[in-house]
Parts: C-alpha cells; sequence; structure tokens
C-alpha cells in the first residue's frame, strides 16, 4: 500500500576517516561529471525482489499540484515490482515546493530525513534514484545532500547507490527520444509539429546534456523541437525555426517529470507570455498533450533501469589508477 507521505498526493564495509575525508572533498565533481556509461542489460538474478534490508529512495524536485502526481504514482507502482512498499520511500529536493506542501498537511520528507528514516528501519543496502532529467543543480543539491549525511553518519548503511538521471548516456537519450515519439497522441498528422518545453537551468549546466537531446530528436523528426524556460535554450529561435518548417499546426508538450506549473501556464496557458500564446499569435494552430514524463512506460523504464543496475556506491572506496 503506498503510504501517504510517499508523494502528495508513498560484508560491511565502514568508511575509513581516510576514505570519508576523500567522499566528503572529491565525490561530488567525480559523481557529477563522470562520463556516461552504458549500462549492462540485468541478469536474471539482479532482476529478484531485493531483501528486506535493501531498499529505494525515489528523489524529485517536487510539485504542489496534486493531479500532477499520477506521474509519481505510476512510477512507484513500477519500482514496486522490485521494493516492498515499506522499503520505498520519495523525497523532493525542492525547499519551497517542501515548505507549500508542509503548510496543507501534506509534508514530504527531504532527503536527509528520509536517510534518516530508513538507517532506523535497518535497510542495509540503499539505492537512491534521481527522477530529474538532467545532472543540473537539483541533482548536484540531492547527491551533497547524501554526502552530507554519510560523513555525519558512516555507519549507516552498508552501500549506497546512486541512480544517475534520465538523460545519462547515448542509450538513454535514444530510448527517452523513442518513447516520446511512440506514446505522443495519434491524432497528430505528419506535417503538425511537436515543441517540447524543457525546464532548463539559468547557469547553463545542463545545456550540453539538452542540446545533444534536441538535436536527436530534430534528427529523428524533423518537425519535432525542444526548448527551455531557463537557461540558453529559450523559444524564440525556435519560433522561427517553426515558422520555416512549413507546420500549420504545433502540439506542445511538457519535457519534464510532472505536468505541473510549467505545463499548465508557461506552456499551454492562456496568458499572453506563454508558448500557447505565442504561438497563436504567430498564426499557428496549437494543440496540447499535457502529460508529464512519468506517464510515459517507456521513460519509466529508463529510470527503474537506472535504479536497478548503477554501480556508483559511495560506501566503496574507489580503486586508485
Amino acid at each position: 500500500m503506498i503510504e501517504a507521505s510517499s508523494y502528495l498526493p508513498g560484508a560491511f564495509l565502514p568508511l575509513s576517516s581516510v576514505f570519508l575525508a576523500g567522499l566528503t572533498l572529491f565525490s561530488l565533481p567525480v559523481l557529477s561529471a563522470a562520463p556516461c556509461r552504458e549500462e549492462a542489460s540485468p541478469a536474471p538474478a539482479e532482476q529478484a525482489a531485493p531483501s528486506r534490508q535493501e531498499g529505494l529512495l525515489l528523489v524529485a524536485f517536487g510539485t504542489s499540484h496534486q493531479d500532477a502526481t499520477v506521474s509519481y504514482k505510476e512510477l512507484e507502482k513500477d519500482m514496486l515490482a522490485h521494493y516492498a512498499p515499506d522499503r520505498l520511500k520519495w523525497s523532493y529536493t525542492s525547499s519551497i515546493i517542501r515548505r507549500k506542501l508542509a503548510g496543507r498537511g501534506t509534508p514530504v520528507p527531504s532527503v536527509e530525513e528520509n536517510l534518516e528514516q530508513m538507517a532506523r528501519k535497518g535497510i542495509r543496502t540503499l539505492r537512491v534514484q534521481s527522477l530529474h532529467i538532467a545532472p543540473g543543480e537539483e541533482f548536484s543539491r540531492m547527491e551533497r545532500q547524501i554526502v552530507s549525511f554519510l560523513a555525519r553518519h558512516p555507519d549507516s548503511f552498508d552501500h549506497v547507490f546512486i541512480g544517475r538521471p534520465l538523460l545519462e548516456s547515448e542509450r538513454d537519450r535514444n530510448e527517452a527520444i523513442t518513447a516520446l515519439l511512440e506514446h505522443f497522441p495519434a491524432e497528430r498528422k505528419k506535417d503538425e509539429a511537436i515543441l517540447l518545453m524543457g525546464h532548463g537551468q539559468q547557469e547553463g549546466r545542463c545545456d550540453m546534456v539538452l542540446s545533444d537531446f534536441a538535436r536527436e530528436l530534430n534528427d529523428r523528426d524533423s518537425l519535432a523541437f525542444f526548448a527551455t524556460v531557463e537557461g540558453t535554450r529559450g523559444v524564440a529561435p525556435i519560433l522561427e525555426q517553426l515558422k520555416k518548417s512549413g507546420a500549420k499546426t504545433v502540439w506542445l508538450a511538457p519535457f519534464m517529470l510532472v505536468a505541473g506549473d510549467h505545463a499548465k501556464n508557461d506552456l499551454g496557458g492562456d496568458e499572453e507570455d506563454s508558448w500557447a500564446s505565442m504561438l497563436r499569435k504567430e498564426g499557428f494552430t496549437v494543440k496540447t498533450h499535457l502529460r508529464g514524463l512519468g506517464e510515459n512506460p517507456g521513460i519509466r523504464a529508463v529510470f527503474s533501469r537506472h535504479a536497478r543496475t548503477t554501480e556508483d556506491d559511495l560506501m566503496t572506496p574507489k580503486q586508485a589508477h
């Protein structure tokens, strides 16, 4: 049974002092900037249900829109095929959203709060799965919180594995694009364009990852485009490309885990500065597909694979080369 707090709606290797210092000082840059690795398909033994000493922490940015949590519910349903309900927890990295939800009486624990709870439950092997799209600031914040907790509580777990964000490797990118195109509404005609809205970041930390995604998306479907709310991949240049494409109709869809505030207002809203309004002003017919990525089974499969196959164990000292 899904817990109410899950989403709003769900041989021992001790850390030596030398390793702990190295973890605190050097682990984050290595984790965040690690080269993308292709993951092997899980062997049958890896697909077996974990023991009661294994747990999964799902970490998302979060949402205050109750109806948008359908994405979280679908993700949790998939993950429960591998984890007992009381060994699966949720955390939101957005402190603003956590405060808002706490004010409504529906709090969602922080990463550190869940680490403490799961350690007290006797979980010895913990898998933390990021539900972020790319390794930006929210993913780095999650890493810092985990490393800080382990530095202060080195005996809490035997193993702590961190699953990477959605767009970690070329394989991930290919599978994500395939899932998007295959599960797009069948009503879309061949001469109708798609414009996906990503979040992005002002500092542009994810720009290279998102640029690769946008380029391959357009290679796979010449009428599929991608832009972001923040960062350097703004929508203005895409509007010019849409004008040249010959398309008269544009489908708008969020490239975000949930279809929350950005999808409802910045993308498909009636405000003058929404993407839908800007497109209509340019003479396009606008259609919307306001579904979060968590509602797409192909996207969920990528996250599930990351959670089950990651080998980034923070409790095991990295071998010197």
